[in-house]
């Protein structure tokens, strides 16, 4: 009864400890790529949305970082993320961002935005996220870039939120181990 005991408690705090912190402090990057989420179905800009790019703005600003990348599609609904945050970026700060609006999920937007760095060469990579979806967010950029930043939003604490996030992460850790095993 023990050992159920302790193999339930590990296999239940598995998601903490399979994502790692970023060891990289927040600082200069080539690119600052923020991560979409969804918009409300009115297309007005959720709160989530709001805090990442306010806080994508005074990073870009502090540490004068050239190129910003918005990503995320029409995931949830009909408008793009990418592009709501990224008009309310412009009425913040003087800079025109790439977007990146094919993506529906956190990995799509890591392969998308691959790409576009690979074409304008950008290799010190920052990524902005919510504070609660960093550390999954930074382990699907190992894939992608070699030089990785994490850059972390305020939210508002939630209970959705964080088992959506529990949920997410053991959807990764399963999709990686059937990955390993196919090898």
């Amino acid at each position: 009864m023990i050992i159920f005991f302790i193999l339930l408690l590990l296999f239940l705090f598995l998601p903490f400890l399979c994502f790692p912190n970023c060891s990289n402090p927040e600082g200069y990057v080539d690119v600052l790529i923020v991560l979409g989420c969804p918009t409300y179905a009115n297309g007005q800009m959720s709160l989530t949305q709001k805090m990442r790019v306010e806080k994508a703005a005074k990073v870009i600003q502090k540490y004068h970082i050239p190129v910003c990348i918005m990503t995320g599609g029409k995931a949830h609904n009909e408008y793009s993320e990418a592009h709501v945050m990224a008009q309310y970026l412009k009425t913040l700060i003087d800079i025109d961002p790439l977007l990146e609006d094919k993506s529906t999920t956190t990995y799509e937007n890591m392969k998308y935005c691959q790409k576009l760095c690979q074409e304008h060469h950008y290799q010190k990579i920052g990524i902005l996220t919510s504070g609660y979806h960093t550390n999954r967010a930074y382990a699907m950029s190992k894939k992608f870039f070699d030089d990785v930043t994490m850059f972390s939003a305020p939210y508002r604490f939630t209970i959705k939120k964080m088992i959506r996030e529990y949920l997410s992460r053991f959807q990764y850790i399963y999709i990686e181990i059937k990955n390993w095993l196919k090898r």
